[in-house]
């Protein structure tokens, strides 16, 4: 009778117990599911200062691999080492919570790749993406000046543009206060502690792992001689209950993405006072200490 293993714990019992047997000490894994082996000492013996035989000298794992293990090891080798996400919005639903600061590496994770060869032998060894991250940090955005920096501050043209506004100067000033109003200036803010595009980064490698995962639960499904594969017990997106994981695809011409380069975070229409989110009261907070301390520094002057 078989027995059952998920496809989490399969991978890690072929690839930490079984597929070391019968090769040197020094091999890399990836030999065994037949990518090009990273041999240690390559550099040095390029140079001269190595043997052939230096890889060799610790020794080999005794044993030969199982059966089902080599099955396991030609199931990984046929994953892809490279896909992108599908979809802008694919790439929205990786941030969650985090959205309303995220819109501006959109861009930049469409044009990303990620290994899922790679990353399910890193899983299998004990390190398994990360997917949970507390709330980024907001930072005012100071442009550089010779004497003290000067916050950068964006506004509504009569256009309805949003530009760079310059502090009003004479008669304006005293009448408007530093900016005009009615351009609704406002400070950008920088968020970091985690930044958002890390954020993005590492959610989408939790997903492509996801994928990666049930592919090779589908492609072992009745092919092992003494273990009956299970599907994986983790979410996709554990960050959103309830919501479809972003698609990972194979082989997309990252020249044909097509991307909107959004200036501003579009948000949908509410009815009635929105509910302030925990990234907007910190958001709040941090124009309030900024206006403090230019308070502060006014008074001293």
């Amino acid at each position: 009778m078989k027995r059952k293993l998920g496809i989490e714990k399969l991978l890690q019992w072929a690839v930490r117990d079984e597929l070391p047997k019968g090769r040197a000490v020094a091999a890399d894994v990836g030999c065994a599911i037949g990518r090009r082996e990273v041999r240690p000492f390559a550099i040095a013996r390029s140079m001269g200062r190595a043997r052939d035989d230096d890889l060799d000298s610790m020794g080999y794992v005794p044993g030969e691999p199982h059966a089902d293990a080599q099955i396991v090891a030609d199931a990984i080798g046929r994953l892809a080492t490279s896909v992108t996400l599908d979809s802008a919005d694919g790439a929205r639903a990786l941030f969650g919570e985090f959205a309303p600061i995220a819109e501006h590496v959109i861009p930049s994770l469409m044009l990303a790749v990620w290994n899922p060869q790679a990353i399910v032998l890193a899983s299998a060894m004990g390190k398994r993406p990360s997917w949970h991250f507390d709330c980024p940090k907001p930072f005012q955005m100071f442009a550089p000046t010779a004497g003290r920096p000067r916050p950068i501050v964006h506004g509504i043209n009569a256009a309805g543009e949003l530009v760079e506004l310059r502090r009003n100067e004479g008669r304006a000033r005293k009448r408007d206060g530093e900016y005009t109003l009615a351009m609704s200036p406002r400070s950008p803010l920088d968020w970091h502690e985690p930044a958002p595009l890390h954020i993005g980064e590492c959610r989408a490698e939790w997903v492509t792992w996801c994928s990666a995962l049930d592919d090779l639960a589908r492609a072992l499904a009745g092919k092992l001689a003494t273990i009956e594969v299970q599907p994986r017990t983790v979410r996709s997106m554990p960050w959103c209950d309830g919501s479809s994981a972003p698609r990972v695809l194979a082989g997309r011409k990252l020249t044909l993405a097509d991307v909107e380069l959004a200036v501003a975070p579009r948000r949908n229409a509410v009815a009635g006072k929105p509910v302030e989110s925990p990234i907007e009261a910190a958001t709040v907070q941090s124009y309030a200490r900024a206006s403090r301390q230019k308070m502060r520094n006014s008074a001293a002057v």
